[in-house]
Formats: C-alpha cells, sequence, structure tokens
C-alpha cells in the first residue's frame, strides 16, 4: 500500500511529544469511546436508526473539535488499545467487542485523520465499519475495504508499511538464484515430475470422453453451463457469500417476521406467537442480548406495518410485546452483568431500551456499580436518552446513596443547555455530597442564564469552601463559560 503524501505541518501545529494537553487527550478518549458505541449499534441497528444517526453527529462533532486544534489525528493500533501522541487514549481487553482489536487482527498499525477531513469521508469510514462488524472476524478485512475507497483525508499504515515506515524492520533481499541469459532464449519450460503426471491423467480422460457418442442434446446443455460460468458464477458466487455473512440467528428472525408478517389464521397466528415468547425466553437464556434485542424490534416494527383491516393482529402482537417486556427479571439482568456473562455493553443497553421505562432504574444501579470504563459509557448514553426524553425522570433518579450516579446525572442535565433544567439543578444544593454540589455549580455555568446564575450564587454560602470559591469564580462577572 503507497500512502499518498501529507500536507506539510504548519509550524503552529508541530508538537514534541508529551506537549499534548490532558484536554486534548480527554478529547480524543470521547471521540473513540462514541465511534466505538457506533460500531457496537451498528451490530443491532441499520444506520439510519434514531441512536445511530444521534451517535454519529455526536461523533462527528467530537472530530471537528479535536481537529479545530491539531492538524492531524494519528492513532496508533494495538491489540486491545488505541494510543495517541505515547498515551493510551482507549482500551478494551474484551476481544468480541474491542475496536481496536477488529483494526488490529487486519493488520492495521495506525489510523489518522488530517485536518480538513469532510463529513461524507467520515460517514464512509463508518459505512466500513459497519461491512467489517456484520461480518465473522475470519472474514472481515477493514485495510482492503480502506485501500478501495482510497481516502483523501484519511490514511493508514497496515502490517508491512508499518515494519519498513516505523521500525525498519523489512528487510529487503535480492533474488539469489542466478538468471543465465542463454536459458532464457531457449524458450523452454522444465515441469516437475508430478505436473507431468497430471497432464497425462487429463490427457486419458479427455481422450476416454472423447471416444463416447455424445447427443447434440449434451453439447447444448455443456455451452449453456459454459455460459452459466462465464457471465452467471461470479454474480452467484458475491451473492452466496453476502448471504453466508449473516449471522444464522438474525436470518431465522428475518424470515420468522415476514412468516408472521404474512399469517392471518388465528390458530398459526397464536402458535406463532407463542414460539416467539418461548424463543425470546431461550436467548436470554444464553445471554444473547442482540437478537433478543431484534426480536422485540421485529415484532414492534410489525404493530406498525399491519394494516388497519387487521386490528385483531395488532392487538395480539401489542399484547405478546408487552407480556414479553413485562417477564424480563431486572433483577436477573443485573445479576448477569455483575458476575460479567454480558460481554456487549451496547447490545445490552440497546436491548434495556426495548424493555422501556422498567428498565430505567436498572441502567441507573449499573452505572453507580460497574467499575468497567465501557459498560459505564454505554449506561452514560442510556441515561442521555432518558433525559432526551424527560429531564424530570432522569433527575428523580439521583439520590445522595448512589453518589456517582447522582454526579452523573448533574452533569447530563448541565450538557442539555436547557433553562428547564434550572429547577432540577437547583435540588442539589442540598446534597450532602461534595462532588455533587461542585457539579451543579458546574451544569449551572453550562446552562448559563440569569436565573441559573442566580443560583449559582446561592451556593456561594455552601459549607465546603471548595464549592463556594467555585461559585464565586462562576458568578464573576463577565465570566465566559
Amino acid at each position: 500500500m503507497l500512502e499518498k503524501p501529507a500536507a506539510a505541518i504548519p509550524p503552529a501545529f508541530r508538537k514534541a511529544p508529551g506537549d499534548v494537553s490532558p484536554e486534548t487527550l480527554t478529547k480524543v478518549r470521547e471521540f473513540l469511546v462514541a465511534l466505538a458505541g457506533i460500531a457496537g449499534g451498528l451490530k443491532i441497528y441499520p444506520p439510519e436508526h434514531a441512536s445511530i444517526a444521534a451517535a454519529r453527529v455526536d461523533a462527528w462533532a467530537k472530530l471537528q473539535t479535536i481537529l479545530e486544534t491539531q492538524w492531524e489525528l494519528e492513532l496508533t493500533v494495538e491489540e486491545t488499545s488505541f494510543q495517541f501522541a505515547g498515551e493510551t487514549v482507549y482500551a478494551e481487553t474484551n476481544l468480541l467487542k474491542s475496536l481496536p482489536y477488529l483494526m488490529f487482527k487486519d493488520g492495521l498499525r495506525t489510523l489518522s485523520f488530517k485536518r480538513e477531513l469532510t463529513e461524507p469521508e467520515f460517514l464512509d469510514l463508518l459505512g466500513i465499519l459497519r461491512q467489517v462488524v456484520l461480518l465473522p472476524p475470519e472474514e472481515g478485512d477493514i485495510v482492503a475495504l480502506l485501500w478501495e475507497r482510497d481516502f483523501e483525508h484519511i490514511s493508514y499504515l497496515d502490517s508491512d508499511d508499518y515494519l519498513e515506515a516505523k521500525i525498519g524492520a523489512v528487510e529487503r533481499r535480492s533474488w539469489d538464484r542466478p538468471v543465465d541469459p542463454a536459458e532464457l532464449a531457449k524458450g523452454r519450460i522444465d515441469l516437475r515430475p508430478e505436473d507431468v503426471a497430471e497432464i497425462v491423467r487429463h490427457s486419458l480422460e479427455t481422450a476416454t470422453v472423447g471416444t463416447k457418442d455424445a447427443s447434440k442434446e449434451a453439447a447444448v446443455s455443456a455451452a449453456d453451463a459454459a455460459a452459466l460460468a462465464r457471465n452467471e458464477a461470479g454474480f452467484l458466487e458475491s451473492a452466496f457469500g453476502a448471504e453466508r455473512s449473516i449471522p444464522a440467528e438474525t436470518s431465522f428472525l428475518d424470515i420468522f417476521s415476514e412468516l408472521l408478517g404474512l399469517e392471518d389464521r388465528p390458530a398459526a397466528l397464536a402458535s406463532m406467537l407463542q414460539f416467539a415468547d418461548k424463543h425470546h425466553q431461550e436467548l436470554l437464556q444464553r445471554d444473547d442480548f442482540v437478537h433478543a434485542g431484534l426480536l422485540l424490534a421485529r415484532l414492534d416494527g410489525l404493530r406498525s406495518q399491519c394494516s388497519e383491516d387487521s386490528p385483531i393482529k395488532v392487538q395480539d402482537l401489542e399484547r405478546l410485546s408487552y407480556r414479553i417486556k413485562d417477564a424480563v427479571s431486572l433483577a436477573a439482568l443485573k445479576d448477569d452483568v455483575l458476575r460479567g456473562r454480558v460481554d456487549d455493553a451496547a447490545a445490552f443497553f440497546a436491548y434495556l431500551q426495548r424493555i422501556g421505562p422498567r428498565a430505567v432504574p436498572l441502567a441507573a444501579e449499573l452505572f453507580e456499580e460497574m467499575e468497567d470504563g465501557i459498560f459505564r459509557s454505554e449506561a452514560f448514553v442510556f441515561l442521555e436518552s432518558v433525559g432526551r426524553r424527560s429531564l424530570d425522570a432522569l433527575a428523580g433518579l439521583a439520590r445522595d446513596t448512589m453518589p456517582f450516579l447522582s454526579k452523573g446525572v448533574v452533569n447530563l442535565l448541565g450538557r442539555t443547555k436547557d433553562r428547564k433544567a434550572v429547577p432540577y439543578l437547583a435540588r442539589f444544593k442540598d446534597s450532602r455530597i461534595k462532588a455533587v454540589r461542585l457539579e451543579a455549580v458546574k451544569a449551572l455555568l453550562e446552562v448559563g442564564d440569569d436565573l441559573a446564575l442566580k443560583i449559582v450564587k446561592s451556593f456561594e454560602t455552601d459549607p465546603d469552601p471548595e464549592v463556594r470559591e467555585a461559585a464565586r469564580r462562576g458568578a464573576e462577572p463577565g465570566r465566559v463559560t
């Protein structure tokens, strides 16, 4: 692979190793968490799904922010981590959900985003990620797809290029077998004994077939077969190859939902709905949250697709959907997570989204209790979606007995920058947790309207001097937040 020559970096953007600020490292880490979340979500949802669309916009905004101060974002791809400026900025050791491993196993060693990167190029990169995550690990090849796309402002090094360019480990050796020019003029090819034997065997078979009385119909059939091989073999190979890349369970659910959509006989419909209920339970027993969520999505989709001419079928589908979701044991789900049986956090929280509002307290508890960074990140995204639907529901999750969750809720309320969040933030003035009160001051400054700043001044009487100082500095006239 040959890289396009990179544009010269202006002096103002040239930085020695170690000169990158902690704030920049944090921004790069947040971008990679968002990118990994998109890769996980694309295993479950199509690109046009609302959650994927929102995550895509968020990731692009984070990347733009980085490239405003960095001439180029060059990531080193390790087996289970990404490095930037010599620092590990993202790590995931679970190979089933590790974005670094997805790239590393195919030979990718560096991935760079140049300052002139356009949004269409970024979206094309996400399209390549989707192709790779939907394939079995042994079939996907992200390096080949990047090479085919030939990005203008995204560059990379694969394993061979990396060894040669970075550590000089590739040794170019000359052809050690001397060539006699006189031999080249003879036009002679010496075959190995096994090749000669194969030619003789093929000649004998051809002679035997030639002695048979082949009919005209057989000749026509052979010609048709040759035409198929020439004109259609490639199409058939690609079609079957694409079909084999889809997991068997996904194909089964697709076919089942199609049949369920076509079925109108009451007895047969009841039997299929009963099967769907039982199959959902089996998927949960296998901790297969990808396909358990996909099954619920198919049922919800069928309800909206059924015509008004089938009100009974719509009611049956609705009752089944509610029955399945109400029967899910949230305590059992929590136990699975705490015992380490859930490998794909993105799929798990996408499944909780399908369960609905009753799953929100479980997500809050896991956000508080889990120490895994990726799992907490996915829980944070889940809680953020709760806030988009209802600030009241989000604020109601906070309590002093769960300090980490309370701080996260305050952070999310502030990130909305919505003046409607101010009354909820004002409640945290009486929190017993100092970190929560500090976060409340920051969140109110994020909102920044007159009422928010007025409440910030009330924190100047806080019993803790650090909180008082943060409120005093935040309430200074002319302060830019």
